[in-house]
């Protein structure tokens, strides 16, 4: 009897090891990390009713901007591709079958913006928890189907991947991050080194950290990057899992420019306002940051709204010689980039004769350099220190040129120098931009 007894108490302990196990194991409901989808994709309907929010879309029906598929970079933090839910107010949702499933669960995704807000219809959502890149929230009293909406109430956009939704427990996350998608530094250059983003481990996990292009950068166990030469690479930091931490990879672009000395940075491929927001709202709005260490950009949009000629109000309304106004990628657009204190063509000051050398719905290049600028808490995507590269595919401004001029009215280059009669080219004379030969 005693050996029965024993027996008996064995096998009890055993089952009781096993359904506790078993309550404990990560039971996930719904899961979504974006594979499936192709770059510029739009996540809609299907069996969780996805319902996309804030996308811009060109004439032919395709993605142009706003919330939608980006195919190939892991901002969040997790693998691409991932999502990016737009500012002000952009969305994505989706509506979750429990499948008789009910009570506690925990929401948890991978985000590279701490203000990305979350609702849920159908459960009591309770407060965030964030570690690294990854968020997560309990839910409570959950039944029948649960809408998880993420949204952007803020001017800046968010990356969102690595959705999942579960009972029981789930494996803590890795918590590694690179707080970044890409930097860029100048050979030589030991301030620029400072920008460099040195991974954040902030459980202590052991790490696997390559690079893909070793003549251009190195990185340690600890992720600290070590430059060595002009170039590309892209450095990845792996931690491959265990029974108390999920496994994840993150990557982040190091670009390495050849110091030229004092020779100013030679501007990138043109981008379009969208790709500029991007890189712009991946700085966050803690702070005043500048994309790549001030980095120049060429930027094309249509002016949006009616430019503002920067005078000065103490000294007769007087120009000074800048303006600001707006560009988005379409006409009339709202998602818009503004443009601070822009220069003329030629990197030009404007005068009283040069002021209406462009107008709203007019399409313009800018170049200069991609900042968040804070004030009070809030962000504002702008390009700075800029100037016009292009009016409506002109360099020179002039859309409608004549020979004829009014002798008695002065004349100004395009540079709004004052000229003599004998001055022949481009000049300015009675607010019109006329060629003299």
């Amino acid at each position: 009897m005693k050996q029965n007894y024993s027996f008996v108490k064995l096998f009890m302990l055993t089952v009781m090891v096993f359904f506790a196990g078993n309550a404990m194991a990560e039971d996930i409901i719904w899961s979504e990390d974006f594979s499936s989808y192709a770059d510029k994709d739009v996540p809609s309907g299907g069996a969780y009713s996805y319902v996309c929010e804030g996308t811009i879309y060109n004439d032919d029906g395709t993605a142009k901007s706003g919330t939608r598929i980006y195919g190939s970079e892991n901002t969040a933090g997790g693998t691409a591709p991932e999502l990016l839910v737009a500012k002000n107010g952009g969305s994505f949702s989706a509506t979750v079958p429990l499948g008789g499933r009910s009570g506690d669960m925990t929401l948890q995704f991978k985000t590279n913006r701490n203000d990305l807000k979350v609702e849920v219809t159908g459960a009591t959502l309770g407060e965030k928890v964030r570690t690294g890149n990854t968020d997560s929230y309990p839910l409570t009293g959950a039944s029948g189907t649960v809408t998880i909406k993420f949204f952007m109430s803020s001017s800046s956009n968010a990356r969102l991947d690595d959705i999942k939704l579960f009972q029981g427990q789930g494996l803590k996350p890795a918590g590694l991050s690179w707080g970044k998608a890409s930097s860029s530094v100048t050979l030589g250059d030991e301030e620029s080194y400072k920008y460099l983003p040195t991974l954040s481990n902030e459980n202590g996990l052991t790490v696997t950290c390559t690079s893909s292009e070793e003549a251009v950068a190195t990185v340690n166990s600890n992720g600290v990057i070590t430059v060595v030469g002009v170039g590309k690479t892209t450095i990845t930091a792996s931690f491959a899992g265990n029974s108390e931490y999920e496994a994840q990879t993150v990557s982040v672009e190091i670009t390495v420019k050849e110091n030229s000395g004092d020779t100013p940075p030679t501007p990138t491929t043109e981008l379009t306002v969208a790709e500029a927001l991007e890189k712009i709202n991946a700085l966050g709005t803690e702070t005043t940051g500048y994309v790549d260490n001030k980095a120049v950009f060429q930027v094309k949009g249509y002016v949006v709204g009616t430019p503002d000629w920067q005078r000065n109000s103490k000294n007769n309304n007087a120009l000074y010689g800048n303006v600001e106004f707006k560009i988005a990628d379409e006409k009339g657009g709202s998602n818009t980039l503004t443009v601070y204190h822009c220069k003329n063509l030629d990197n030009a000051s404007y005068t009283e004769e040069t002021i209406n050398n462009f107008k709203e719905g007019d399409l313009v290049v800018v170049e200069g350099i991609l900042q968040m600028f804070v004030k009070n808490g809030v962000g504002t995507p702008e390009i700075s220190s800029c100037h016009l590269v292009s009016i409506n595919g002109s360099t020179t401004g002039i859309n409608n040129a004549k020979a004829e001029l009014n002798d008695n009215a002065p004349a100004y280059n395009v540079a709004g120098q004052k000229v003599g009669a004998g001055f022949k080219g481009i000049v300015i004379k009675n607010g019109k931009k006329v060629i003299v030969k």
